[in-house]
């Protein structure tokens, strides 16, 4: 629906609902039960102009606010704890649900007991919204991206960069839910706690004694005061808290003025980077037509021509009688023995022998579900195999192109490429990706890219990314001939030194790899004895 049109069928809303009211107050014609509409304005309009208005009000916001935000905090410290430590929440969990199901009316009565009348809205607002909080906000943290938290701890993120790149972009939609049920909530639990209690300059205290003198216009003014106050209070809070937490949740907003303001104003619409974003063609062997950089030739860039540069320089070494050396066998960084894997009681891997040494690439290839990726996820130690020993050297780092692209979708290519690099800097990272044919996007979010365009970012990322062992699982999905000949060229220029482990069962890519590296061999599955 257009914009204009929601506008006009909103003021209709209106109007339809105050001509409801006015025929059904006409018809039933007892002001002291439901007063005309405009006996109701007039008496707010009384209201509001009164010395007594201002301070009334106030102390209601500040009491209710207060508990409110008091909540908030306490709700999102604890369940990020309790997300982190199970004890906690297991510590925690009897007294949340205790708040949730005991009535707010009993509440209010107990509390009286303890509590100053003046104070009882804060204390109930703030046991109203925290299990609100709580449960949104841990739920959310609980619910990140599993593939994500592997992504960490292969790249060995730090907790404070897991926390603000994984963790807490994905809590920030169920903490704005709960932000929004909590402020309604709060404001309905408030209130009638200060109209329980008669607390002093409350809004509360006011209705209390309108229904005392069966003053059914103030009441009804009242009700619009406190509907007003607490809109327009959820909605600047919601403001406040997207500018609070779109550095994290949506960064690339920040370099487009218009797009962050319709985020902060929650007004839904598609952002300038999407919308530019979508223009471009979604087939692969076409994508790089809008936005992207063209394959610039460079000398020797191809896997084929340096092989063959190489095989020239070595025969005409042999001519010469002049003696190639051969050089000495490194030591191997990872080390599987007799490895053996098992799913429900059936055998994926077993008796696996692999020894992965600096310089050499290891290709696996074999059918789907022969246990390819599980023997990946053993390498990265991300899976414990059931049988055999897995050795790695001391302080081994590991890169990886997993099957996924896995990539935090909020965030812009660069920073991608950049997350899983303490020492990588922004022009290397720019510098890589336009190597990979992907110029500067450090204005649109990776959710905004084609298929295509992702996967050269995941392998950015994992070649940016400082490692002794690279390990890319079918790497090369989604990529045509030319992007994956450009791929495999930067993989010998910037991981030559690496022991890489590719998984592919594409018989072109395999030539590829082989053409590229002197040092290829393969692990293939064997069918019979269902075993690499």
């Amino acid at each position: 629906m257009k914009k204009s049109s929601k506008i006009i069928w909103i003021a209709l809303s209106v109007i339809l609902w105050i001509g409801l009211w006015t025929f059904l107050a006409y018809r039933l014609n007892k002001p002291v039960l439901l007063p005309y509409p405009k006996n109701v304005f007039k008496a707010l309009i009384t209201m509001v102009t009164g010395k007594g208005f201002l301070p009334i009000v106030r102390g209601s916001f500040v009491h209710v606010a207060a508990g409110f935000l008091c909540a908030l905090l306490a709700g999102i410290l604890l369940a990020i704890i309790g997300s982190l430590h199970e004890v906690i929440d297991i510590l925690l969990m009897p007294g949340v649900k205790l708040i949730k199901t005991v009535p707010v009316v009993s509440f209010i009565i107990l509390l009286l007991f303890f509590v100053k009348p003046a104070g009882i809205g804060f204390v109930i607002s703030l046991l109203m919204v925290f299990p609100v909080v709580y449960e949104n906000v841990r739920k959310g943290i609980v619910s990140a991206d599993r593939k994500l938290l592997e992504t960490a701890q292969v790249f060995r993120f730090p907790f404070l960069r897991k926390l603000a790149y994984i963790l807490i972009p994905s809590a920030v939609p169920y903490t704005a839910a709960a932000c929004s049920a909590g402020l309604g909530l709060c404001w309905k639990a408030g209130i009638a706690a200060e109209l329980i209690a008669q607390s002093p300059e409350s809004i509360g205290h006011e209705l209390y004694y309108s229904k005392l003198y069966v003053d059914a216009e103030s009441v009804f003014a009242w009700t619009i005061v406190i509907i007003l106050v607490s809109v327009l209070f959820e909605k600047f809070f919601m403001i406040v808290f997207r500018l609070l937490t779109v550095a994290v949740s949506a960064p690339t907003l920040l370099k487009h003025k218009g797009d962050l303001l319709r985020y902060l104003f929650g007004i839904r619409g598609k952002s300038k980077a999407v919308a530019e974003s979508a223009e471009e063609p979604t087939e692969e062997p076409v994508e790089e037509t809008a936005g992207e950089a063209e394959a610039k030739p460079v000398e020797g860039a191809t896997a084929t021509n340096r092989t063959e540069a190489a095989r020239m320089s070595a025969e005409t070494a042999a001519e010469s009688n002049e003696t190639v050396t051969e050089p000495p066998v490194a030591a191997p960084v990872l080390t599987l023995s007799g490895i053996g894997k098992s799913f429900d009681s059936k055998p994926v891997l077993s008796g696996v022998d692999l020894s992965l040494i600096p310089g050499t690439v290891t290709v696996v290839s074999g059918p789907s579900g022969c246990g390819k990726t599980t023997l990946l996820r053993i390498l990265l130690g991300l899976e414990t195999a059931d049988e055999g020993t897995r050795e790695a050297e001391n302080g081994l780092t590991l890169s990886a192109v997993f099957q996924e692209n896995r990539l935090m979708e909020q965030l812009s290519a660069s920073k991608n490429v950049r997350i899983a690099s303490a020492a990588g800097s922004k022009k290397e990272a720019s510098e890589l990706l336009k190597e990979a044919g992907i110029e500067e996007t450090e204005g649109k979010p990776v959710s905004a890219f084609s298929g295509g365009m992702k996967r050269r970012v995941a392998w950015c990322r994992a070649l940016l990314a400082p490692s002794k062992v690279l390990v890319l699982d079918e790497p090369f999905t989604g990529l045509d001939e030319a992007k994956k000949d450009r791929m495999i060229y930067l993989l010998a220029k910037h991981k030559k030194d690496n022991a890489i482990v590719i998984v592919t069962h594409n018989p072109s890519e395999i030539t590829k790899i082989r053409s590229a590296f002197s040092d290829v061999r393969t692990l293939t599955f064997d069918a019979k004895k269902k075993q690499f």
